[in-house]
Protein backbone atom coordinates (compact mmCIF):
# COMPACT_ATOMS: atom_id res chain seq x y z
CA UNK A 1 0.00 0.00 0.00
CA UNK A 2 2.97 2.71 0.82
CA UNK A 3 3.49 2.66 -3.02
CA UNK A 4 -0.11 3.62 -4.13
CA UNK A 5 0.23 7.55 -4.24
CA UNK A 6 3.95 7.67 -4.89
CA UNK A 7 3.55 7.99 -9.14
CA UNK A 8 5.80 10.73 -10.93
CA UNK A 9 2.68 13.08 -10.72
CA UNK A 10 3.18 13.72 -7.26
CA UNK A 11 6.90 14.67 -7.41
CA UNK A 12 6.54 17.96 -5.77
CA UNK A 13 4.58 16.18 -3.44
CA UNK A 14 6.32 13.52 -1.85
CA UNK A 15 10.02 13.99 -2.31
CA UNK A 16 10.03 10.71 -0.07
CA UNK A 17 13.24 10.27 0.01
CA UNK A 18 14.11 14.05 1.26
CA UNK A 19 10.90 14.05 3.64
CA UNK A 20 12.17 10.64 5.49
CA UNK A 21 15.85 11.73 6.14
CA UNK A 22 15.40 15.60 6.38
CA UNK A 23 14.23 17.42 10.07
CA UNK A 24 14.55 21.00 10.77
CA UNK A 25 17.63 22.32 10.64
CA UNK A 26 20.86 21.93 12.89
CA UNK A 27 19.72 24.89 15.03
CA UNK A 28 15.74 25.17 14.08
CA UNK A 29 16.10 28.61 14.79
CA UNK A 30 15.59 27.75 18.06
CA UNK A 31 19.01 29.26 19.58
CA UNK A 32 18.21 32.56 20.63
CA UNK A 33 20.68 32.90 23.50
CA UNK A 34 24.44 32.01 23.31
CA UNK A 35 23.45 28.67 25.48
CA UNK A 36 23.85 25.88 23.58
CA UNK A 37 20.51 23.48 23.40
CA UNK A 38 20.91 20.07 24.46
CA UNK A 39 17.80 17.35 24.17
CA UNK A 40 15.46 16.36 26.32
CA UNK A 41 17.17 13.93 29.36
CA UNK A 42 13.93 12.24 30.66
CA UNK A 43 9.83 12.03 29.90
CA UNK A 44 8.47 14.95 31.86
CA UNK A 45 11.28 17.43 30.44
CA UNK A 46 10.53 16.14 26.96
CA UNK A 47 6.88 16.59 27.20
CA UNK A 48 7.06 20.05 28.49
CA UNK A 49 9.23 21.08 25.76
CA UNK A 50 7.17 19.61 23.13
CA UNK A 51 4.02 21.40 25.02
CA UNK A 52 5.66 24.38 25.49
CA UNK A 53 5.75 25.08 22.09
CA UNK A 54 2.70 23.99 20.73
CA UNK A 55 1.07 26.22 23.68
CA UNK A 56 2.67 28.94 21.68
CA UNK A 57 -0.08 28.98 18.98
CA UNK A 58 -2.49 31.31 20.05
CA UNK A 59 -5.70 31.24 17.61
CA UNK A 60 -6.74 29.18 14.38
CA UNK A 61 -3.49 28.35 11.97
CA UNK A 62 -4.31 28.79 8.35
CA UNK A 63 -2.24 26.42 6.14
CA UNK A 64 -1.99 26.20 2.35
CA UNK A 65 -1.02 22.98 0.94
CA UNK A 66 -1.16 20.29 -1.48
CA UNK A 67 -2.36 16.73 -0.52
CA UNK A 68 -2.65 13.44 -1.83
CA UNK A 69 -5.29 11.44 0.25
CA UNK A 70 -6.24 7.29 -0.60
CA UNK A 71 -9.12 5.53 0.87
CA UNK A 72 -11.92 3.19 1.02
CA UNK A 73 -15.72 4.13 1.59
CA UNK A 74 -18.07 2.82 3.91
CA UNK A 75 -19.20 0.79 0.17
CA UNK A 76 -15.66 -0.47 -0.10
CA UNK A 77 -14.47 2.08 -2.92
CA UNK A 78 -10.86 2.94 -3.61
CA UNK A 79 -10.87 6.90 -3.60
CA UNK A 80 -8.20 8.99 -4.28
CA UNK A 81 -7.61 12.60 -4.37
CA UNK A 82 -3.93 13.13 -5.86
CA UNK A 83 -1.75 16.24 -6.06
CA UNK A 84 -4.90 18.48 -4.42
CA UNK A 85 -4.68 21.80 -3.48
CA UNK A 86 -5.85 22.34 0.08
CA UNK A 87 -6.56 25.00 2.69
CA UNK A 88 -5.94 23.22 6.41
CA UNK A 89 -7.55 25.91 9.38
CA UNK A 90 -7.71 24.50 13.11
CA UNK A 91 -8.02 25.96 16.02
CA UNK A 92 -7.06 23.61 19.14
CA UNK A 93 -8.74 21.34 20.76
CA UNK A 94 -11.08 20.09 17.67
CA UNK A 95 -11.64 22.49 15.25
CA UNK A 96 -10.73 21.58 11.97
CA UNK A 97 -11.39 22.87 8.56
CA UNK A 98 -9.94 20.59 5.80
CA UNK A 99 -10.60 22.00 2.87
CA UNK A 100 -9.61 19.27 -0.51
CA UNK A 101 -10.17 21.39 -3.98
CA UNK A 102 -10.02 20.26 -7.45
CA UNK A 103 -8.30 23.15 -9.99
CA UNK A 104 -11.41 23.24 -12.37
CA UNK A 105 -14.53 22.25 -10.24
CA UNK A 106 -13.90 23.78 -6.68
CA UNK A 107 -14.34 21.36 -3.51
CA UNK A 108 -14.09 18.04 -3.75
CA UNK A 109 -13.74 16.52 0.00
CA UNK A 110 -13.79 17.95 3.01
CA UNK A 111 -13.09 16.93 6.33
CA UNK A 112 -14.47 18.56 9.85
CA UNK A 113 -14.71 18.65 13.57
CA UNK A 114 -15.62 20.72 16.43
CA UNK A 115 -16.20 19.97 19.96
CA UNK A 116 -18.94 17.51 19.28
CA UNK A 117 -18.75 16.22 15.76
CA UNK A 118 -16.92 14.96 13.12
CA UNK A 119 -17.46 14.76 8.89
CA UNK A 120 -16.12 13.92 5.97
CA UNK A 121 -18.18 14.69 2.68
CA UNK A 122 -17.30 13.60 -0.77
CA UNK A 123 -18.40 15.37 -3.83
CA UNK A 124 -17.49 13.56 -6.93
CA UNK A 125 -19.26 12.89 -9.92
CA UNK A 126 -19.41 9.28 -8.62
CA UNK A 127 -20.54 10.02 -5.00
CA UNK A 128 -21.98 12.77 -3.12
CA UNK A 129 -22.06 11.84 0.63
CA UNK A 130 -21.46 12.73 3.85
CA UNK A 131 -20.46 10.90 7.30
CA UNK A 132 -20.61 12.39 10.21
CA UNK A 133 -20.00 10.91 14.30
CA UNK A 134 -20.00 12.11 17.77
CA UNK A 135 -17.26 12.70 19.30
CA UNK A 136 -18.53 10.55 22.92
CA UNK A 137 -19.65 7.66 20.73
CA UNK A 138 -16.17 7.80 19.34
CA UNK A 139 -14.71 7.48 22.74
CA UNK A 140 -17.28 4.95 23.84
CA UNK A 141 -16.12 2.77 21.01
CA UNK A 142 -19.74 2.21 20.19
CA UNK A 143 -18.99 4.25 16.11
CA UNK A 144 -18.45 2.79 13.08
CA UNK A 145 -15.02 3.53 11.34
CA UNK A 146 -14.78 6.54 9.22
CA UNK A 147 -12.36 6.60 6.16
CA UNK A 148 -9.85 9.08 7.77
CA UNK A 149 -9.70 8.29 11.12
CA UNK A 150 -10.67 11.96 13.21
CA UNK A 151 -8.84 11.81 15.83
CA UNK A 152 -5.47 10.72 14.74
CA UNK A 153 -5.72 13.20 11.91
CA UNK A 154 -6.11 15.63 14.52
CA UNK A 155 -3.17 14.02 16.56
CA UNK A 156 -0.77 13.88 13.42
CA UNK A 157 -1.02 17.45 12.69
CA UNK A 158 0.54 18.06 15.69
CA UNK A 159 -0.88 21.73 16.17
CA UNK A 160 -1.99 20.99 20.15
CA UNK A 161 -0.38 20.15 23.22
CA UNK A 162 -0.38 16.67 24.12
CA UNK A 163 -2.02 14.72 26.78
CA UNK A 164 -0.09 13.76 29.76
CA UNK A 165 -1.86 10.47 29.67
CA UNK A 166 -3.53 8.13 27.27
CA UNK A 167 -6.54 6.54 27.92
CA UNK A 168 -5.44 2.57 29.37
CA UNK A 169 -1.87 3.41 29.22
CA UNK A 170 0.83 4.74 32.20
CA UNK A 171 3.01 8.30 32.35
CA UNK A 172 4.85 8.06 29.08
CA UNK A 173 9.02 7.27 29.61
CA UNK A 174 12.14 8.00 27.34
CA UNK A 175 14.30 6.26 25.79
CA UNK A 176 17.01 7.00 24.49
CA UNK A 177 19.97 5.44 22.42
CA UNK A 178 22.64 7.73 21.14
CA UNK A 179 20.46 10.30 18.96
CA UNK A 180 17.39 8.01 19.40
CA UNK A 181 15.08 9.51 21.53
CA UNK A 182 11.58 8.31 21.97
CA UNK A 183 8.66 8.54 24.27
CA UNK A 184 6.36 5.36 24.80
CA UNK A 185 3.23 5.47 26.30
CA UNK A 186 3.00 1.97 27.76
CA UNK A 187 -0.20 0.65 27.83
CA UNK A 188 -1.49 -2.94 29.38
CA UNK A 189 -3.34 -5.78 27.46
CA UNK A 190 -6.05 -7.99 28.75
CA UNK A 191 -3.50 -10.68 30.64
CA UNK A 192 -1.35 -7.99 32.35
CA UNK A 193 1.38 -7.66 29.26
CA UNK A 194 2.93 -4.17 28.40
CA UNK A 195 2.88 -2.83 25.24
CA UNK A 196 4.12 0.31 22.96
CA UNK A 197 0.30 2.13 23.28
CA UNK A 198 1.92 5.25 21.91
CA UNK A 199 5.44 6.04 20.47
CA UNK A 200 7.01 9.26 19.35
CA UNK A 201 10.53 9.70 17.82
CA UNK A 202 11.73 13.16 19.05
CA UNK A 203 14.66 14.78 16.48
CA UNK A 204 17.25 15.26 18.22
CA UNK A 205 17.72 18.43 17.39
CA UNK A 206 15.77 21.69 18.00
CA UNK A 207 12.84 22.52 18.35
CA UNK A 208 12.75 18.36 19.94
CA UNK A 209 9.10 17.74 18.17
CA UNK A 210 8.07 14.55 17.11
CA UNK A 211 9.39 13.31 13.84
CA UNK A 212 7.29 10.01 14.06
CA UNK A 213 3.88 8.97 16.01
CA UNK A 214 3.26 5.56 15.88
CA UNK A 215 -0.33 4.30 17.44
CA UNK A 216 -0.83 0.23 17.85
CA UNK A 217 -3.41 -1.97 19.40
CA UNK A 218 -3.13 -4.33 22.56
CA UNK A 219 -2.39 -6.91 20.04
CA UNK A 220 0.69 -4.96 18.26
CA UNK A 221 -1.08 -3.95 14.95
CA UNK A 222 -0.13 -0.04 14.17
CA UNK A 223 -2.92 1.59 13.62
CA UNK A 224 -1.34 4.53 12.45
CA UNK A 225 2.50 5.96 11.74
CA UNK A 226 2.93 9.37 10.64
CA UNK A 227 5.68 11.01 9.58
CA UNK A 228 6.32 14.84 10.17
CA UNK A 229 9.16 16.93 9.00
CA UNK A 230 10.59 20.36 8.22
CA UNK A 231 9.64 21.97 11.58
CA UNK A 232 9.30 25.87 11.06
CA UNK A 233 8.07 28.88 13.44
CA UNK A 234 4.49 30.24 11.98
CA UNK A 235 4.47 33.24 9.93
CA UNK A 236 5.65 36.11 11.60
CA UNK A 237 6.61 35.16 14.66
CA UNK A 238 10.36 35.28 14.16
CA UNK A 239 12.71 32.14 16.17
CA UNK A 240 10.80 32.28 19.59
CA UNK A 241 7.44 31.65 18.12
CA UNK A 242 5.56 28.46 17.92
CA UNK A 243 7.27 25.96 15.80
CA UNK A 244 4.85 23.66 13.43
CA UNK A 245 5.80 20.65 10.46
CA UNK A 246 5.44 21.26 7.10
CA UNK A 247 5.52 17.92 6.02
CA UNK A 248 3.69 14.96 6.72
CA UNK A 249 3.34 11.13 5.43
CA UNK A 250 0.21 8.90 7.33
CA UNK A 251 -0.56 5.91 7.09
CA UNK A 252 -3.52 4.06 8.44
CA UNK A 253 -2.73 0.45 7.53
CA UNK A 254 -6.00 -1.30 9.19
CA UNK A 255 -8.18 1.31 6.97
CA UNK A 256 -6.06 1.53 4.26
CA UNK A 257 -5.66 4.37 4.03
CA UNK A 258 -3.28 7.21 3.85
CA UNK A 259 -2.26 10.65 3.43
CA UNK A 260 0.34 13.12 2.42
CA UNK A 261 0.18 16.38 3.33
CA UNK A 262 2.89 19.55 1.84
CA UNK A 263 2.30 22.64 3.77
CA UNK A 264 3.73 25.94 1.62
CA UNK A 265 2.60 28.72 4.05
CA UNK A 266 1.04 28.62 7.93
CA UNK A 267 0.00 31.78 9.31
CA UNK A 268 -2.54 32.65 11.87
CA UNK A 269 -6.00 33.32 10.20
CA UNK A 270 -6.91 36.85 9.96
CA UNK A 271 -10.69 36.22 9.91
CA UNK A 272 -12.56 35.50 13.16
CA UNK A 273 -15.71 34.35 11.19
CA UNK A 274 -16.49 30.29 12.40
CA UNK A 275 -15.08 28.03 10.38
CA UNK A 276 -15.76 24.86 12.04
CA UNK A 277 -19.16 24.86 11.58
CA UNK A 278 -21.47 21.36 10.88
CA UNK A 279 -22.52 21.59 7.24
CA UNK A 280 -26.18 21.10 8.04
CA UNK A 281 -27.01 22.37 4.68
CA UNK A 282 -25.17 19.34 3.21
CA UNK A 283 -27.99 18.32 -0.38
CA UNK A 284 -26.48 14.60 -0.41
CA UNK A 285 -26.34 11.57 0.76
CA UNK A 286 -25.93 11.30 4.29
CA UNK A 287 -25.04 8.64 7.11
CA UNK A 288 -24.61 8.72 10.68
CA UNK A 289 -21.81 6.40 11.63
CA UNK A 290 -23.05 6.75 15.28
CA UNK A 291 -25.97 4.01 13.97
CA UNK A 292 -25.90 0.77 11.88
CA UNK A 293 -26.45 1.26 8.27
CA UNK A 294 -30.05 1.39 7.49
CA UNK A 295 -30.65 -1.38 4.56
CA UNK A 296 -33.79 -2.01 2.38
CA UNK A 297 -35.02 -5.49 1.35
CA UNK A 298 -32.36 -5.15 -1.76
CA UNK A 299 -29.66 -4.54 0.95
CA UNK A 300 -28.75 -1.14 -0.16
CA UNK A 301 -27.89 1.49 1.41
CA UNK A 302 -30.81 4.04 2.47
CA UNK A 303 -30.93 7.27 1.94
CA UNK A 304 -31.69 8.96 5.52
CA UNK A 305 -33.69 12.11 6.42
CA UNK A 306 -31.43 15.19 7.35
CA UNK A 307 -30.30 14.50 11.04
CA UNK A 308 -30.30 16.98 14.17
CA UNK A 309 -26.81 16.35 15.40
CA UNK A 310 -25.97 17.10 19.39
CA UNK A 311 -25.04 21.23 19.28
CA UNK A 312 -26.66 21.52 16.27
CA UNK A 313 -30.80 22.58 16.36
CA UNK A 314 -33.38 21.13 19.19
Amino acid sequence: MHNDLRGPCLTTVLLIPTLLLAGCDGTGGMRTSGVKPVPPRDAREAMRRINANLEKIEGALYCKALTSFRFRDANGRDRRFIGHPATVIFEAPRCLYFDIKSSLAGSVARIGSNDEQYWLWVDTPETRKLWYGDWQTLKGGHARPMAVPPDQLLDALMMRPLPKWLDGALNPLLRINGNDHRLLFVGLDELGWTYAKRELVLDHRPPYMPVEIIDRLRDGRVVMHAYLRKYRPVKGTGPAGPYTARKYVVYWELDRAEMRLDFSEVRYRSKDMPFCEFPEGWEGELESLDEPPRVDLTGTAQRGRWPQPKGHGD
